[in-house]
């Protein structure tokens, strides 16, 4: 057995564990999951390849290895899943270079005195422009706003 096979079957085990305790919440979790990765409007293994790339991103290593061998299973070839592997590359650095021009661009405005690019885009975002004004959202004693954007 292959370490990428015991990891998924000591995963499979901790989660029949985890049925026996809460099994309402085991079953739900199965129900759900089941249902999103039949076939539908997206094919079965596409929608393992999604969940690959979000794997990848979420940096769960067990997960990977699951949903690797779901996709081969369902004839995703080496070079689909490496391609999948290469857009999810592009998809989380992209999330640091969006975050990273207003978050630190926002610090940096902040620390310098000089404009927020966090207000100019909250103009023209109304969840952000709603989420400035949240309460809980800012950090008491300073002009920051809290990083969970």
């Amino acid at each position: 057995m292959t370490l990428m096979e015991q990891k998924v079957k000591q995963y499979n085990n901790d989660a029949a564990e985890l049925g026996g305790l809460l099994p309402e919440v085991a079953q739900g979790y199965e129900r759900f999951t089941g249902t999103l990765f039949k076939e539908g409007a997206l094919d079965a293994m596409t929608k393992q390849l999604v969940a690959l790339g979000v794997a990848l991103f979420a940096n769960n290593e067990v997960c990977t290895y699951y949903h690797v061998q779901a996709a081969r299973d369902l004839g995703a070839s080496d070079l689909q899943i490496m391609e999948t592997a290469a857009v999810a590359s592009a998809a989380a650095s992209g999330h640091v270079m969006s975050q990273g021009v207003i978050r630190v661009q926002s610090a940096l405005g902040q620390a310098s005195g000089g404009p927020n690019p966090r207000e100019q885009y909250a103009g023209n975002d109304a969840e952000l422009s709603e989420e400035l004004d949240a309460p809980g959202m800012s950090i008491p004693g300073s002009s920051a706003v809290s990083p969970s954007y």
